[in-house]
């Protein structure tokens, strides 16, 4: 009796093991967890890097399980230790187990915010500012996918890896005849009729306009004008009203304000598109502003056009 009861538990224990080890489909119970790894589309100058294509050391992003199955993960924190773009958990809470050995997809966001609503997080317009990494610059990858055999998710291909999700606007304004050398300052531009916020939904890297159109004002507090002015703006994709943003350029003359008008009408339908790379160079004159090559680049190749503007005083 004694020797039975030794088999009947020694069986036992086999059978319990061999249930253990089918949890997962593939006779391997021990947990297994993703790690991602990740490249950026292009090189514009928004992200504060040496080639700005490249991640930087503690980056992070969020990454979320987009297939059904037993594997989840929603909005889990992975960061870069030495930004060579692998990309692993920031701790034992924003670890995704692989839970079966079915194939897994995932889609990703940068950078990381932890405070979302409905997978959603807010968005507010942003200056660029040298060799600073802007965090309206967002990027959005999706589609990679990974599985408890193949643990490592690739953002690294042509159609997997981050894109910019927002639209890069840019201006650089010199003086022309009449402005140049004769003392005038550059005391401020407005760019109208444009939403500054919005929401970037992380899980599939839709965005949408939030709020009233406005004016953003930039201020130079009296800048003497006379050199090229450069600056840009991360803003969101959005129609533009009536296909065009109003651009005001006020000037300083011996303490006299001078007022320039010129429309903007982007070549994409009439709205800034997002992944795109508008530049405007615009020259100011004493009879009005002239806007050349305006570039429109995808992050890549673009096209160009010339504009004219009518001068108020």
């Amino acid at each position: 009796m004694k020797k039975f009861k030794i088999l009947y538990i020694a069986a036992a224990a086999l059978l319990f093991a061999a249930c253990a080890n089918e949890e997962d489909g593939i006779g391997n119970s021990g947990p297994v967890a993703a790690t991602v790894k990740a490249d950026i589309s292009n090189n514009i100058k928004t992200r504060g890097t040496a080639d700005n294509n490249s991640w930087t050391a503690g980056d992070a992003i969020g990454v979320n399980v987009t297939s059904t199955g037993n594997t989840t993960g929603d909005n889990k924190k992975y960061v870069t230790t030495n930004g060579d773009g692998t990309f692993e958990a920031a701790d034992n809470n924003n670890i995704i187990y692989f839970k079966d050995n079915k194939e897994t997809t995932f889609s990703a966001y940068y950078p990381y915010n932890k405070f979302l609503t409905d997978g959603k997080m807010n968005w507010n317009i942003a200056e660029v500012e040298a060799n600073q990494p802007c965090k309206a610059d967002v990027l959005f990858a999706s589609g990679a996918t990974a599985s408890k055999a193949s643990p490592t998710v690739n953002f690294t291909d042509a159609e997997h890896r981050f894109k910019h999700c927002m639209s890069l606007v840019e201006f650089k304004i010199k003086p022309g005849q009449g402005v140049k050398y004769n003392n005038y300052k550059f005391n401020s531009l407005n760019m109208k009729g444009i939403f500054t916020s919005g929401k970037f939904d992380t899980r599939t890297g839709s965005v949408e306009t939030a709020g009233d159109r406005a004016t953003l004002t930039r201020v130079f507090n009296d800048v003497p004008f006379e050199n090229e002015e450069s600056f840009a703006y991360i803003m969101l994709p959005q129609s533009l009203e009536s296909n065009k943003m109003d651009i005001e350029i006020y000037l300083l003359l011996n303490d006299s304000e001078v007022k320039y008008t010129t429309p903007i009408t982007p070549s994409t339908n009439g709205q800034f598109e997002g992944g795109k790379k508008y530049t405007y160079n615009i020259t100011v004159k004493n009879t009005g502003i002239t806007i050349e090559n305006a570039n429109i680049v995808p992050w890549g190749n673009g096209d160009s056009s010339d504009l004219d503007a009518e001068i108020e005083q």
